[in-house]
């Protein structure tokens, strides 16, 4: 500083007021065109950024309502498919019950049916049975007399006679 001082005293630094001016008016020029080629732009791109910004934030919020409501819409649908599901299996089982029991009652109604046609069928060879044996035995008497009436017969004759036929029967 003493040499600033000893300048001052000899008179070697004057500050005039035309260099002021020029000093002021190259600030003020620095100052615009700081202003207009640095400043601006700088405070337009961060503008800009944070008005991306927020779209982008904004645009998240609205993405993750909807991906909240879409996820409530898919819980709500997969829980209405599954009561449907559970609905359609127990009428699955209900109509699946009424069709057993509806062929089981009908394997019943063919079983006795076969069983009345058996029984049927039995009563008719029975009847057959019958009427041929009851032929038989007409003819097995005619048989008896014409043999008893060709000779005299004793009970051991009798005897040897009908176990004849009935043998004769029984082979046929």
């Amino acid at each position: 500083m003493t040499t600033m001082t000893n300048m001052l005293a000899e008179g070697g630094l004057q500050i005039l007021p035309l260099d002021i001016v020029q000093h002021v008016l190259c600030l003020l020029i620095l100052i615009f065109f700081m202003t207009t080629l640095v400043y601006n732009p700088v405070l337009k791109f961060i503008n800009n950024r944070k008005a991306s910004v927020e779209a982008t934030v904004k645009e998240n919020e609205r993405l993750s309502a909807e991906v909240k409501e879409i996820k409530e819409n898919s819980d709500k649908i997969i829980e209405d498919a599954r009561k449907k599901a559970e609905f359609i299996s127990f009428e699955a089982t209900k109509e699946a019950e009424i069709k057993s029991k509806e062929i089981l009652a009908e394997a019943k109604k063919k079983s006795n049916d076969i069983i009345e046609q058996g029984k049927k069928e039995i009563e008719n060879q029975k009847a057959k049975l019958e009427a041929e044996v009851k032929a038989q035995v007409g003819s097995l008497a005619i048989d008896i007399a014409s043999k008893v009436l060709e000779r005299e017969v004793s009970a051991e004759d009798n005897q040897k006679v009908i176990d004849e036929c009935l043998k004769g029967w029984e082979n046929n």
